[in-house]
């Protein structure tokens, strides 16, 4: 069965990097991400930082600017989020 659900989303960006972070739990303990797990392609870089479990704890995109939605930047950068603490 499908279901929907909305929930908040907290995002980072970082313009100078032009990199971006999802989280998918937040706040994210520090040591929980026990691993990395790189996609690098020709169309860019996504990291993927798992815990122990192999849950997925967030989502790092660099390159960010020709990936996401362009409105989804302007709101992180709106909101004071452009650049996370402890990055």
């Amino acid at each position: 069965m499908y279901k929907e659900a909305c929930l908040p989303l907290v995002c980072t960006y970082d313009s100078d990097a032009d990199a971006a972070y999802v989280y998918l739990q937040h706040p994210v303990a520090p040591g929980a991400s026990e691993r990395m797990a790189t996609f690098d392609s020709d169309q860019g870089m996504f990291n993927l930082d798992l815990d122990r479990e192999g849950r997925i704890l967030g989502l790092e995109v660099l390159g960010a600017s020709r990936h996401l939605p362009p409105a989804l930047l302007q709101a992180i950068l709106a909101e004071g989020q452009a650049t996370p603490e402890g990055s």
